[in-house]
């Protein structure tokens, strides 16, 4: 078969060197297998860098009149383009020390030939240079592909990144408006025995199935991810630790009640789920938060169970809204020792309070007391 040269188009390099004869050299070695522009200074260089999309290969003198080899290599590495950061530079010149050499790829060069390579070495390293960066810009693509895909292809979940991305987005928003995140990481139980037993299809499905049952259980403002295997974690914003809890139990009964059937079999699985909340464990990003929620699940070897952290390791004062929320839920131990703190919070809106409704309150007490402390 005859390949057309539209299909298969050959690649295109940019020689840049003030000197006649040395562009006239470079030429004669790479033209038979190349399509090649020429530049007479840096300048002219870029401009057809920018104009010329389809260059693959950059070969450069450094000494030269407009813009220098050094400089035009800088605009290349530092213009934000992703062709021009993946484009091989290839510095050629007169000078063969290994300082000059040195200044260059540390300025962001791929190679160095002299003005004496012959057309072997010249062919070689092109070659090389075009190969290397192709195959590092499928390597980017993938990595970005697999990186930025939102849904998990296995359960359709939310994947790892978007994950990573709401959770960061959500610890910001509670450190800026002085509310919490909790972070759920739930395990199914003896995982790799199901999938001994049941093949990794079968398994694949199952989690599946956990997972719209999982999101159906959950609010619409949370998010539900796949992380790995059988881990799964759920963001659950502006949720205190006591209410993060109650869900916790709720999809840990969920998954225990499930009826999953197996060539007429039913099938019986748990969950292990941890608990972490941002404010209670003073997790204030991604990798802290996620690092405490699996020392806790990995911590004690238990089945079926739910993690929380010790409630006597609570660091400071509830916010209001967790305080309502443990005042609702019976907790008034617990509460009793911020009080006076909660208190002090709340002055503001008690001020206002008595003087629009005009409440005989006195609050003299709240107000005596600047340094109260939990």
């Amino acid at each position: 078969m005859i390949e057309s040269e539209e299909l298969n188009p050959r690649p295109q390099i940019l020689i840049v060197d003030d000197s006649r004869i040395v562009r006239a050299t470079v030429r004669k070695h790479l033209s038979v297998h190349f399509d090649l522009f020429e530049a007479a200074d840096g300048e002219a260089g870029w401009k057809l860098l920018l104009a010329e999309p389809m260059i693959n290969l950059l070969i450069s003198d450094l000494t030269m009149p407009e813009l220098d080899g050094l400089g035009l290599l800088a605009r290349v590495r530092s213009s934000g383009d992703a062709r021009l950061h993946y484009l091989p530079v290839i510095i050629i010149s007169g000078e063969e020390d290994e300082a000059t050499k040195l200044r260059c790829v540390e300025c962001g060069a791929n190679d160095f030939i002299t003005k004496s390579t012959d057309r072997t070495e010249m062919l070689a390293r092109v070659q090389a240079n075009l190969e290397l960066a192709a195959t590092r810009r499928e390597l980017a693509a993938a990595r970005a592909m697999q990186v930025h895909a939102t849904s998990d292809e296995l359960t359709g979940v939310a994947s790892s990144y978007l994950l990573n991305l709401q959770l960061e987005q959500a610890l910001a928003f509670a450190l800026r408006h002085n509310s919490q995140v909790s972070l759920l990481l739930l395990e199914v139980n003896h995982f790799q025995m199901l999938t001994d037993k049941l093949g990794e299809r079968v398994c694949g499905q199952m989690l599946g199935m956990l997972a719209k049952l999982l999101e159906s259980t959950l609010r619409k403002e949370d998010t539900l991810a796949h992380l790995t295997g059988a881990l799964f974690a759920i963001i659950s914003p502006a949720t205190p630790l006591t209410e993060a809890k109650i869900v916790a139990e709720r999809l840990r009964h969920r998954v225990a009640n499930a009826r999953i059937n197996y060539r007429e079999q039913l099938l019986r699985v748990t969950a292990s789920i941890a608990v972490a909340n941002s404010w209670h464990d003073e997790a204030h990003s991604c990798e802290r938060i996620l690092h405490i929620a699996q020392d806790r699940l990995y911590a004690t070897p238990m089945a079926n169970q739910v993690f929380m952290p010790e409630r006597q390791s609570m660091p400071h004062t509830p916010l209001i809204a967790e305080a309502l929320v443990m005042l609702h839920k019976g907790m008034t131990d617990e509460l009793r020792p911020h009080l006076r703190a909660l208190l002090k919070n709340l002055q503001p809106l008690l001020v206002l309070a008595q003087q629009d409704l005009a409440l005989d309150w006195d609050l003299s007490q709240i107000e005596a007391n600047d340094d109260l402390k939990t």
